[in-house]
């Protein structure tokens, strides 16, 4: 059976509805919550090895803020991890999930902005990169009911939301050869 991988933090660890994502594919989830991109660059190779999925779905970088990272190494971290998938298996896909701009993140919609602005325009062609904001944040907010209380995590409502939203942006990918089949 083909595997999709979910690696990265607690938005990831958390989204349980995954069964049946995408046909002909097994969902694993080895997301960490609290983890950061430097985590994933020093982890990221032993995990998968450990699975050997057909393709990489990874949502990092919201720690990253919180711990004042540098803008520049949380874009570093992202193209790293990219790497190390390719390095590892070049046949192996890799989705870039963008950073939430959660209300825990007022204040620094901003700088989410540059940060999906810059690892998107280096993000690898065969490559996805889905934006999480055109699900989460409209009108220039946040979509409140989708967001626990704290402002940061996500509701069951947002993850079935999420799931409809990128279940045929994979599934498109998957279909252009973009990913093994």
């Amino acid at each position: 059976m083909k595997t999709i991988l979910l690696v990265g933090s607690s938005i990831f660890e958390q989204w349980s509805n995954m069964k049946d994502f995408a046909l002909g594919y097994t969902v694993k989830n080895r997301a960490i919550g609290g983890t950061t991109t430097s985590y994933w660059t020093e982890h990221l190779a032993d995990v998968l090895t450990a699975e050997s999925p057909n393709a990489v779905l990874f949502y990092c970088g919201s720690n990253d803020i919180n711990n004042g990272v540098l803008e520049e190494n949380i874009i570093a971290n992202v193209s790293q991890c990219c790497k190390i998938v390719h390095g590892l298996s070049p046949v192996t896909a890799f989705a870039y999930f963008s950073i939430i701009k959660a209300p825990q993140k007022s204040g620094k919609w901003e700088l989410i902005d540059r940060l999906s602005s810059s690892i998107r325009i280096g993000f690898p062609v065969d490559d996805l990169y889905v934006e999480t904001n055109d699900v989460f944040f409209g009108d220039r907010l946040p979509v409140d009911r989708f967001f626990v209380d704290g402002g940061l995590h996500l509701t069951s409502e947002a993850y079935a939301t999420l799931s409809a939203y990128a279940r045929p942006l994979i599934s498109n990918w998957i279909g252009a050869g973009n990913m093994p089949r």
